[in-house]
């Protein structure tokens, strides 16, 4: 393991900072868009055929899942750990 100097660990945490608010207004996007598809689909369908809304809270899992490991590689990545 090498040993960085204070100003490019701070750097590489600038970066990782970024990369990891990039990654938040993405994941805001898309649930701003899902909430979107949802809401058309309420419209278009008759109220005695929707699903079941079990759906959600997987892909709430799935979202945090996703979000974990890219943290955890944009972590790996920039501070070479």
């Amino acid at each position: 393991m090498t040993v960085s100097s204070p100003n490019t660990i701070e750097i590489k945490l600038d970066r990782l900072i970024d990369e990891m608010r990039f990654l938040k207004s993405r994941t805001i996007a898309f649930d701003t868009r899902l909430c979107a598809i949802e809401a058309y689909i309420k419209l278009s369908e008759p109220s005695e055929q929707q699903p079941d809304r079990k759906f959600t809270p997987l892909l709430a899992a799935a979202l945090f899942a996703i979000g974990a490991a890219v943290g955890a590689t944009l972590t790996r990545l920039y501070l070479g750990i």
